[in-house]
Order: C-alpha cells, then structure tokens, then sequence
C-alpha cells in the first residue's frame, strides 16, 4: 500500500525560513530532512493536476487558526516563498514517524500571491513560477527561487 505526505515550507529567497508544516503524521511535530515539521492539516490542490510546464498556479486549503492567518499574512506582506512537497512510502504497518526513503513525486515553490476563505477555513494562492499573459503582468515578483539562476560570465 502506498502512501503519501505532504510538506510545506514558507521562506524567502535568502533561505530563511519562517513555518514548516506536514499533514500526514496527526498532531505530532515530526522531523524530516534535519527540521522540525509541525502538524498542520492542509490540501494542495493543483499540484499534480497541471500538464508539465503549464503555468497554472496551486491553492491550499488550510484551518484558519491564528497561527495559519498571521503566518499567511506576514507571507503576503514580506512576498515570502512557499515550497510544497509530495512524498510517496510505503504505508503499510504502523508509521509513526517520517519513513527513511520516502520518494519525492513532486515539488512546487511559488509566491503567496492571495488568500480568502470563511472563518473556519483559509484558501492560499500561490503563484506559479511563470507569469501567464492577462491583466495583471507580472502578477508576483521574479526571484532566482522562482525562476532558477541565470548565466553568469
């Protein structure tokens, strides 16, 4: 039986990082790639879903807490990073923590360039790494995260 977890990372592009949070392991902060990974119940949506190389951005769904609303709101303000992994194991028997081994399926690192919801539930937006033509150009700011590092002579 497969199973997956995924992870999401808000930084900047300097590396700094400000929230770490995974839904798969419940209620536990976990540790995964040497860092600490709180618990925080979320879907990513759109992640998986695109053709390669669309432009097409991903949102999250996410518990309005306190913790969740000031962390986006600092991320929106500041044009922070978010980073989100899909990991795939093996899920059969007991998985307590994060299995050695885990196969990364897919990665998305976009700007936060929106959120809304209801009172109970947020709805991030995050912007893909490619501006698609329409009324707002560009809609978030170019980084070397976002964008990969050019030629240098």
């Amino acid at each position: 039986m497969r199973a997956q977890s995924q992870y999401l990372r808000i930084h900047d592009t300097a590396g700094a990082t400000f929230q770490r949070w995974q839904n798969f392991h419940a209620y536990r902060t976990v540790t995964w790639s040497s860092a600490q990974w709180l618990y925080q119940p979320f879907l990513a949506s759109g992640l998986t879903a695109g053709q390669a190389g669309d432009e097409s951005g991903v949102t999250v769904s996410i518990a309005a807490t306190g913790l969740v609303v000031d962390a986006i709101l600092q991320a929106i303000a500041q044009g922070q990073l978010v980073t989100l992994q899909i990991y795939q194991f093996d899920g059969s028997g007991s998985i307590t923590d994060p299995p050695a081994g885990q196969e990364l399926v897919a990665q998305f690192t976009g700007q936060v360039v929106g959120a809304g919801g209801t009172l109970t539930e947020l709805q991030i937006e995050l912007g893909s790494s490619l501006s698609p033509v329409g009324a707002q150009i560009p809609p978030r700011t170019y980084s070397t995260q976002l964008i990969g590092m050019g030629c240098r002579l």
